[in-house]
């Protein structure tokens, strides 16, 4: 009967495990006479082997490019607002197809009374003030919408 080192449990010669506290036994040599011949050095003994992975090492991903002043990623097809800004004094209304998915009820509602000051200038009579002042709405708006909006928005679009 041997006892455990730990805890001082008694347990049976074969058992691997303590009884008490379940602790390791340490495994008696068979013969306790023999010694294993000792194994020659790898590579001459000059240098450890290189330690082989089972599997490639890879890096880790990149980051997303940030912009220092703004902070937020800068990904392929963000929309700036110097574009918009240029595209609203050239095509009034038109330029809210820049940022369809964010001003599609603006374009809407804009095209619609586009149509109704072009019905009203060529169907109901030659000169309208109607028509000439919602025509001056329409190409103001899109430009003070578009001044309204920080860099971010088109950054973040």
């Amino acid at each position: 009967m041997a006892f455990c080192g730990s805890c001082g449990t008694p347990y049976n010669e074969g058992a691997r495990f303590c009884p008490g506290c379940s602790a390791p036994v340490a495994v008696q040599p068979m013969n306790p006479g023999y010694a294993p011949s000792p194994q020659p050095a790898p590579n001459g003994g000059y240098a450890p082997s290189p330690v082989q992975t089972p599997y490639p090492v890879y890096a880790a991903p990149p980051q997303p490019v940030t912009n220092s002043n703004m902070q937020l990623p800068q990904r392929f097809g963000a929309r700036s607002k110097t574009v918009a800004l240029i595209l609203s004094i050239l095509f009034s209304y038109w330029t809210w197809l820049y940022t369809f998915k964010r001003d599609r009820t603006k374009f809407f509602i804009a095209l619609v009374l586009a149509i109704a000051a072009f019905t009203g200038y060529y169907v109901f009579s030659k000169f309208s003030y109607y028509s000439l002042a919602l025509s001056i709405i329409l190409w103001i708006w899109p430009l003070v919408v578009t001044l309204r909006k920080r860099p971010e928005w088109y950054a973040g679009y």
